[in-house]
Formats: C-alpha cells, sequence, structure tokens
C-alpha cells in the first residue's frame, strides 16, 4: 500500500477508536470502554494511580460510571503521529456528567495523550493520560 494511503487509512482508524471510547463512554459501557486498550493498556487519569491491564480498566469504569444517570463526551481537535505500528494522539475532551441523586450538570474539559499499537484487531491504546483543564 502507498505509503501515504496507509498513513491517512491509519489516522482514519485511531480517530475511529477515539470515537469508540467516546460512545462507550456516554453509553456507560465500562466493557465497551476497556475494550479500546491493549491486554496490558493504562489509563492515567486526575492524578491518581495508573490503572494497568483491560480488564482493571473495566472494573475502574464501572464503580466511576454507576453513580451516573448520564456522561457525554466530546472529542475533537485531534492531533495524530503514526510511526510505524506505534502512533501518538492528542485531542481536547468535553464532559458534561450528570448523577443520579444530584440535580446540577457538571462539565470536566482537558485532553488526552495517547499512545497506540498496531495490534491484530487493529488500533489500541497502550496508554491514555487524562489531563484535566
Amino acid at each position: 500500500m502507498d505509503a501515504e494511503l496507509r498513513r491517512i487509512r491509519d489516522e482514519v482508524e485511531i480517530n475511529r477508536l477515539i470515537a469508540a471510547y467516546s460512545h462507550a463512554v456516554m453509553r456507560l459501557d465500562a466493557a465497551g470502554s476497556a475494550a479500546v486498550y491493549t491486554e496490558d493498556g493504562v489509563l492515567s487519569a486526575f492524578s491518581g494511580p495508573d490503572v494497568i491491564g483491560r480488564n482493571k480498566i473495566e472494573r475502574m469504569l464501572g464503580k466511576v460510571y454507576a453513580p451516573l444517570r448520564f456522561l457525554s463526551q466530546n472529542c475533537g481537535s485531534v492531533v495524530i503521529h503514526v510511526d510505524g505500528d506505534t502512533a501518538r494522539a492528542s485531542s481536547s475532551v468535553a464532559e458534561f456528567v450528570q448523577y443520579k441523586d444530584k440535580e446540577p450538570l457538571s462539565c470536566c474539559f482537558g485532553n488526552y495523550d495517547d499512545t497506540l499499537l498496531r495490534t491484530p484487531d487493529g488500533w489500541r491504546f497502550t496508554k491514555r493520560r487524562f489531563n484535566p483543564f
């Protein structure tokens, strides 16, 4: 495949992966949210300890989602750099959240810094770091 066409295809697939994560978050789907990571993937957020491993990420996100009525996550301004079978991506994030036991809407803004790996199942995150503004 021509190098330019491959780069464009890789960027489209990585954008789809970023969107798949946001859609799983929107559905409060912990398994779907974790499925975009490699088996030993890492999630870092809010200066907390790294969550290492797809299964642990799924369990942690299930706990995060449990008290929520909804969570809308929108990622944009995505910048991707592909280097063979690895990549880096950065995207802006806007989240709107409502808890089951609270009336007011909360919001959170920040960015994701991602490292990715091409796997037999397609691109997956090896690490996602959420940096709140």
